[in-house]
């Protein structure tokens, strides 16, 4: 999902039951993604 006119999105992830989704900044996201070899 989105907020913010789309700079916050919201992940999923059903690898951590504990905090099955949260919600990140689009930014750190990139951040995130580039630091794990990912691109788009």
């Amino acid at each position: 999902g989105y907020r913010d006119g789309g700079k916050v999105v919201t992940i999923a992830d059903s690898a951590n039951p504990n905090q099955a989704s949260y919600r990140m900044d689009v930014d750190e996201l990139a951040r995130w993604t580039a630091s794990r070899g990912y691109s788009s």
